[in-house]
């Protein structure tokens, strides 16, 4: 499936409750930065999820505790109660990157998406940018040893 360079995250959202469903599709659509879709059930999750393939799942612990195993064959992130609920629902998801309290604030909601959504930064420097950063060193304590020594003489 074609996908454009630029474009929004998509995050498929799995919950069953109507009510807690829109509040969380409403507080990512505000953020005007995801492309939201949402699922009650795992069935049309995992059939919405080969359609269209998303960046991330949110997924609703209760919905996995009633309906069993989901392969969304995308990273999930848990909507639970307690860590102790958070830690059961992750391993009926195939992908699990972490969780957020249900009841959290849409900040923090917002802020574990985009954890998931932005890779780490993290770069090693190779060894020609050591071997570079050991020759300056080298010419910078020559030179500081010949200041001394124009300064003595």
């Amino acid at each position: 499936m074609y996908r454009p360079a630029i474009s929004r995250p998509r995050v498929l959202l799995v919950v069953s409750h109507p009510s807690v469903g829109a509040g969380i599709e409403t507080i990512l659509r505000l953020e005007r930065r995801y492309d939201v879709r949402r699922a009650a059930k795992l069935a049309d999750a995992v059939a919405l999820a080969r359609s269209w393939p998303a960046d991330l799942a949110l997924v609703d612990a209760l919905v996995l505790r009633r309906d069993g195993r989901a392969e969304l064959g995308v990273s999930s992130l848990i909507l639970a109660a307690s860590p102790a609920e958070a830690a059961a629902a992750e391993r009926s998801v195939d992908k699990p990157k972490g969780w957020v309290a249900k009841d959290a604030p849409s900040a923090d909601l917002v802020g574990a998406v985009e954890r998931l959504l932005t890779p780490s930064a993290k770069s090693e420097a190779g060894s020609l940018a050591l071997f570079g950063v050991g020759v300056l060193l080298v010419v910078l304590a020559g030179l500081l040893l010949y200041l001394i020594w124009i300064a003595i003489a």
